[in-house]
């Protein structure tokens, strides 16, 4: 479907295409997977791409195994950059010997800011779970048999944003659009009412030390 709506606009050179590696398992045949995945995505899509990630995080241990393949992918097809989707520090900091410039796909949120301690330099830095899976978007109740911590917790943060009148979602995409650690951040709509209401807050030319200064009033440390 975006293959056809791209060609049909003749957006080829004018849109910015993600596409991730499935699950290689380590296979042994991993870069006929990889070739094979490459070239249908390509098919279909029709337009290049700005990076190339590894779905799983454990798969990207081959640049580190098999450089030599992967600069060929680069030189061969129409990819900017190989990149990894990452749920651990640790694993980007295993791929600091990484010859080429990567880019890293990692969670980052108001309460999960294990990644800013991260050095990435030289890579493109990607934020995802900008709402903690809708923990922070929304007061709603969590899915039923979800953990008493998580309940409580959710509940004490949408409280103390309330307590200083902080709309839950400005607050959350707020922090990662002002952050300097961070090039881009991703967030999923299932509508085009939400995402006019993503593109409508009004946030993104706010100062970064305002953000931070009520995100410290807000939010405990200890989470």
């Amino acid at each position: 479907i975006l293959g056809e709506f791209i060609s049909t606009n003749s957006l080829q050179d004018e849109v910015i295409m993600h596409t991730k590696i499935p699950s290689l398992k380590l296979a042994p045949e991993y870069q006929h997977c990889i070739r094979k995945s490459l070239e249908s995505s390509l098919k279909y899509l029709g337009c290049s791409f700005e990076v190339l990630f590894f779905h799983n995080a454990a798969d990207s241990g081959l640049i580190l195994k098999d450089p030599q393949f992967f600069e060929n992918l680069l030189n061969e097809f129409p990819i900017s950059t190989i990149g990894a989707s990452v749920y651990e520090p640790q694993k980007v900091e295993s791929l600091s010997d990484c010859l080429f410039e990567l880019a890293f796909q990692f969670p980052l949120n108001v309460l999960d800011r294990r990644f800013e301690q991260v050095s990435m330099t030289q890579s493109k830095r990607y934020a995802r779970s900008v709402f903690l899976q809708g923990l922070l978007a929304s007061p709603n109740a969590l899915r039923s048999g979800a953990p008493a911590e998580l309940i409580n917790l959710q509940k004490e943060y949408h409280t103390r944003l309330a307590k200083h009148n902080l709309d839950p979602i400005s607050f959350a995409v707020s922090y990662v659009a002002n952050n300097n650690f961070v090039d881009y951040f991703l967030i999923g709509v299932d509508t085009e009412k939400q995402l006019q209401h993503i593109l409508n807050l009004g946030i993104y030319e706010r100062q970064g030390s305002a953000i931070l200064n009520m995100l410290n009033e807000s939010i405990d440390e200890k989470w």
